[in-house]
């Protein structure tokens, strides 16, 4: 029920900060019978800065509530469990009932007003008792959420509740929580200033030859030289960011990174010494990415087929192997639209031209009965040269599958979610495209934003967000903001490594040829649902990704 508006339990109208997180919860779509599935289990880490400020604290805070039937709950920056204690059994078994575990993801859009999620987003402490719980299964307790905040950035490190059961709220916890959030950001104060130091050093030591490319990155900081920044034009050394994950914690790591405009690097990182995160880079040295030249159209086969997903560039890879400045290029989906005849009669003409190339585009989309037309100018040595394109071979009917199969060459085009090297030279000239005399730059986290984003309308898609783009005051510089809202991605995502960002697309993958059915996804990847749900937090892998 509501009155006026403002949202209510029974005749009680709730409190502003409650009223305000139950429309909140009612927008993310939770319901209040909360569905246990809905709170996704995802890895942490122990050694985390959060973890290791707050650790002491937690202690102490521990010792206080021994003997008592409450619990300590910490979550990190993203709303993930990261600490649990229990005073009591019987509260331990009633929380966990309802998914609160060890890497539990509890903020509003999964599980509504909670004492963690609703302090994260309104970024406010809140005291919240009983029927004031959005989720039904929350209602027999009363908490104490209170934001962790970084002293120096004010960004929310993570959210420290105390929860006990509805009729045992006190008062008085609501300053101890508060004071306890005050000793953990000084701690984390204390160990940012730390961190810094150690990795400005490290900086120091690594700049010691002024011509060597060196960054260093470790939490929000970037230090870089001048002949660093150079070498990662035309992105920036926030790009670096999204190796982090794949640099070990002992020995080097290795690799090329393409920087678009046809620039890759070689990358050399190893980490800082008594850092939770940071991380030394070494730009080794610069060169052209070399691309292999498309096929002479002497050395063309007659027959090509050319599959991919929709939006992989099936017609402009047609026309380019066709060996004519202009080929014919006939549509399948017209023999839909049109009598089958008039179709079949014009086809027939058009390969009956030796000297010609058709591209018959969309091939799968034929009628079956027009098949057998298509076989015959396949056998046929004397008829033009003929390129198909279709989908995949695994999406298509037995009937093409079987023309398919007579070409005498097939051309699979990846996705472009498999083609993430490549992106930001596409990116660059389909910008180009719009405007000649441009010459645009992305930023690194531009960059890694556009890596992560899962692309499922492949080219099309990067072709229409670039047009956004275009569309946009230009100033050489092309950074986050600029880019169209769905693909930003989330901070997590932009910073995952090329091992993640793989396993991430093959999940997506998974999910989209099982339509969002993840037990069947779980079942094609050789993995359980359960370890799915868990990868698919952590890779920020959502409900609502676009390619489901």
């Amino acid at each position: 029920m509501s009155l006026g508006g403002i949202p209510s339990q029974g005749s009680a109208v709730l409190r502003p900060p409650i009223a305000d997180s139950w429309r909140r919860s009612r927008l993310f779509g939770v319901e209040p019978e909360l569905d246990r599935g809905a709170i996704s289990i995802g890895e942490v880490d122990p050694r985390s800065r959060l973890m290791t400020a707050a650790r002491p604290v937690l202690d102490q805070l521990v010792e206080q509530l021994t003997g008592t039937r409450f619990s300590i709950l910490l979550a990190d920056r993203d709303c993930r469990l990261v600490f649990r204690w229990f005073g009591d059994r019987g509260l331990q078994r009633q929380l966990e009932e309802i998914g609160v575990l060890d890497g539990s993801q509890l903020s509003e859009g999964r599980v509504g007003t909670n004492a963690l999620g609703t302090p994260h987003e309104s970024r406010q402490a809140v005291e919240i008792h009983g029927q004031e719980h959005y989720a039904d299964a929350l209602k027999r307790f009363s908490c104490y959420g209170h934001p962790i905040r970084h002293p120096l950035t004010g960004r929310i490190e993570g959210v420290l509740d105390i929860t006990g059961e509805s009729d045992s709220g006190n008062p008085l916890f609501g300053p101890l929580v508060k004071r306890v959030v005050g000793d953990i950001e000084q701690l984390v104060l204390e160990s940012a200033r730390a961190c810094e130091r150690r990795l400005f050093l490290a900086f120091q030591q690594a700049t010691h030859h002024r011509s060597v490319p060196v960054a260093v990155l470790g939490g929000d900081l970037v230090f870089a030289n001048e002949t660093c920044i150079e070498h990662l034009r035309p992105a920036d050394p926030t790009l670096l960011r999204t190796l982090l994950p794949q640099v070990p914690e002992r020995g080097v790591f290795d690799t090329r990174l393409d920087v678009g405009d046809g620039i890759s690097l070689s990358v050399v990182a190893e980490r800082v010494e008594g850092s939770t995160d940071g991380a030394v880079f070494r730009i080794a040295k610069s060169q052209s990415s070399s691309r292999k030249p498309a096929p002479a159209a002497a050395k063309t086969a007659r027959s090509v087929l050319i599959t991919g997903e929709p939006g992989t560039g099936r017609t402009t890879e047609a026309r380019a192997r066709a060996g004519v400045d202009d080929p014919v290029v006939l549509h399948a989906a017209a023999a839909l639209r049109e009598e089958p005849r008039a179709w079949a009669t014009r086809f027939t003409d058009l390969v009956a031209q030796p000297r010609t190339a058709v591209v018959l585009d969309d091939v799968h989309l034929l009628p079956e009965s027009l098949l057998p037309l298509v076989g015959e100018a396949l056998d046929n040595p004397e008829s033009a040269r003929l390129l198909l394109t279709s989908v995949p071979s695994d999406a298509m009917s037995p009937a093409v599958a079987a023309i398919a199969a007579r070409c005498a060459e097939t051309v699979t085009l990846a996705p472009l979610r498999e083609r993430l090297d490549d992106l930001p030279a596409i990116a660059v000239a389909m910008l180009r495209d719009e405007y000649p005399d441009r010459k645009p730059h992305f930023t690194g986290t531009a960059l890694a934003a556009l890596r992560t984003h899962p692309w499922p309308g492949n080219l099309h898609e990067l072709r229409a967000a670039m047009r956004e783009v275009s569309r946009l005051p230009y100033t050489g510089v092309i950074d986050l903001a600029q880019l169209p809202p769905a693909c930003r991605g989330s901070s997590r995502t932009r910073q995952l490594g090329g091992r993640e960002l793989a396993e991430r697309n093959a999940i997506v993958t998974a999910l989209r040829a099982s339509e969002g059915n993840k037990l069947r996804a779980a079942r094609e990847l050789g993995i359980s649902r359960t370890t799915l749900y868990r990868r698919m937090q952590a890779l920020g892998v959502t409900d609502d990704c676009p390619l489901l």
